[in-house]
């Protein structure tokens, strides 16, 4: 996928929503972030997983020892992971509500150099009773993610 300068987002979403109704197996989101000459603060594009409301969340995944980059989100219902080159992000495709925040918002569309690059597979499963299971703990998120 390419998201483009200007402040395009892919909006809040799950990726399976309908799991079997629609014949769909797919149950594991992988992506991986493929720019190297990101920068923080300047380019965007972030994904925001949503984790609940109630819940805390604290993590950091820093890209380097300095704690500049990375994701970091303490004591919030959201985090958001910077698409930095070679990142691999890993979620549930039938439950995790995510979004992409504005790519690069203050930069000009056609400027191609603020582009971000990544590439999306989806891993199915053949143990159906797995997609959409009302007793997992990420269950719910999909109704807290769209109640506001």
């Amino acid at each position: 996928a390419v998201t483009s300068p200007g402040g395009s987002v892919y909006p809040l979403h799950i990726d399976n929503p309908q799991g079997l109704s629609a014949g769909d197996t797919r149950r594991l989101t992988c992506i991986l972030y493929m720019n190297p000459d990101y920068q923080d603060g300047i380019d965007g594009g972030e994904l925001r997983i949503f984790c609940g409301r109630g819940s805390s969340a604290t993590i950091t995944n820093n890209h380097d020892d300095t704690g500049k980059r990375g994701a970091t989100k303490k004591n919030s219902n959201v985090v958001d992971i910077t698409p930095d080159g070679g990142r691999m992000v890993l979620f549930w495709s039938d439950e995790i509500p995510h979004e992409v925040l504005p790519t690069a918002p203050n930069a000009d569309k056609s400027d191609e150099v603020r582009d971000r690059y990544a590439l999306t597979v989806w891993i199915p499963t053949d143990y159906y009773h797995t997609i959409h299971n009302p007793d997992s703990k990420f269950a719910d998120l999909g109704n807290e993610a769209f109640t506001k």
